[in-house]
């Protein structure tokens, strides 16, 4: 059965306004009560630990009941061509609240289904705080202490919870702010036996990649093949400060952002600042329109046996490294207020 994913990886969050009980409830059983918003009766499916459960939509209404050790990753999807809506089992009494929708992806109907609303779930409690937490601070000068410390209290209090393996492999390979040596200290505050293997390997190639292009590290040089099918070194920029995106045409988080980095190019535009763009696109025609059609009027490079991304350590996109005019590291997968901020500090010093 072929299966869609929205975005990779990141986190998933739902509001959550009840108060509910944590990883340690006596209950041995859970039971997921859901409403599912939308022109749909045929079945859903609830997987998780190797688990792959279903029942029939009826009256727009789910129900789901089992049990598990601790909590659990897991998800919900629909017949057919879908989306998957990822969410925690725990042993509670969850009611979960999703819109149905169908749109035509690559000329087939792909049913989606959304997590609205999800109560009764601790999981869900503290994957919406840090959340919170995250968007209140990001922005702040001492945002690095800010973050150290909440993970900090935060992995000592959930320590067994696979979140706390997600959230790290999070801060360690997609936006690594906190330092090598800091992530190890909350590294070895976590019950890794607990932990999903694939987030602890994440959080392992992150901090290797922190070693070899983190923040302060030489970047990668490399060479790549232009739109007219020149090859242009990435050396060619030093002397600039650099944004190095990589995206591809099929990646719809990419192509929202590209607004973005026109507008960045525009606020810097007679400074020294400049935007590289690296596809991994495999169908350079559609690569090339996704160019034209977002109107990205800087260099454009494509790395289409994966060569660049590969020694990068890059497993997911939207990805970005700012680098300055020598050469160097100054962040990894930056926000644009960052990006914004840190040009602006650089080109006024």
């Amino acid at each position: 059965m072929k299966h869609f994913s929205l975005i990779l990886l990141t986190f998933f969050f739902i509001s959550c306004q009840e108060t509910p009980k944590k990883e340690s409830a006596d209950d041995d059983s859970f039971s997921i009560v859901g409403t599912l918003n939308g022109d749909y009766s045929d079945y859903i499916y609830l997987n998780y630990g190797g688990i792959k459960d279903s029942v029939k939509v009826l009256n727009n209404r789910f129900e789901f009941h089992g049990k598990v050790e601790q909590p659990t990753p897991g998800s919900l999807n629909l017949e057919g061509y879908h989306t998957v809506a990822d969410l925690y089992i725990e042993n509670s009494a969850i009611r979960i609240e999703t819109d149905y929708k169908q749109i035509i992806n690559n000329g087939e109907p792909l049913n989606v289904l959304l997590i609205k609303d999800l109560k009764g779930s601790y999981s869900a409690k503290i994957q919406n705080e840090y959340k919170a937490f995250y968007q209140a601070n990001q922005n702040k000068d001492h945002f690095k202490t800010l973050l150290y410390d909440k993970l900090k209290l935060f992995i000592e209090e959930n320590k067994r919870h696979p979140f706390s393996g997600t959230v790290l492999a999070e801060n360690a390979y997609i936006s690594p702010v906190l330092t090598k040596n800091e992530l190890l200290e909350l590294y070895a505050l976590l019950d890794t036996d607990q932990q999903n293997k694939l987030e602890l390997d994440l959080f392992k190639m992150g901090i290797a990649n922190l070693d070899k292009y983190g923040v302060n590290k030489p970047f990668l040089e490399f060479t790549l093949p232009n739109t007219k099918d020149n090859n242009t070194d990435i050396t060619s920029f030093l002397g600039k400060i650099t944004l190095v995106d990589f995206w591809a045409s099929w990646c719809r988080p990419c192509r929202i952002k590209h607004p973005e980095l026109i507008n960045l190019k525009k606020k810097f535009e007679a400074e020294n600042f400049d935007i590289v763009s690296v596809s991994i696109d495999s169908n350079k025609k559609k690569w090339l329109q996704a160019i034209e059609k977002d109107h990205l009027n800087w260099t454009n490079l494509i790395d289409t046996d994966k060569q660049v991304t590969n020694e990068l350590g890059i497993h997911g996109i939207p990805l970005n490294y700012l680098i300055d005019e020598e050469g160097f590291v100054l962040g990894v997968n930056l926000p644009i207020e960052h990006i914004d901020k840190i040009v602006n500090e650089k080109i006024n010093n």
